[in-house]
């Protein structure tokens, strides 16, 4: 893999590319009912989100501002979620 010199082209491979990584991002949310965030950020500066169920409960999630649902997680999961809560 190499960097793609030509500016138009890395654009042209960026907006391909981004709705591929949307599409295994929702397949990724379907087969294990989790939730998910990914930011891309253009050369040009513009942002780029998508999350499931949407870009901000994933953030409020992460920040800790809002609770975790109260599921039949397993147990592997709800350790990870505390510990990302005490840091």
């Amino acid at each position: 893999m190499k960097k793609i010199e030509n500016k138009d082209d890395r654009m042209i491979t960026l907006s391909k590319r981004r709705s591929g990584i949307y599409k295994k991002a929702s397949e990724l949310v379907t087969l294990t009912s989790t939730e998910i965030g990914i930011v891309v950020s253009s050369l040009s500066g513009k942002p780029y989100s998508f999350g499931h169920p949407s870009i901000e409960a994933v953030v409020n999630r992460i920040l800790g501002l809002t609770q975790p649902p109260n599921d039949n997680s397993h147990p592997l999961a709800k350790a990870q979620c505390q510990l990302l809560s005490v840091q």
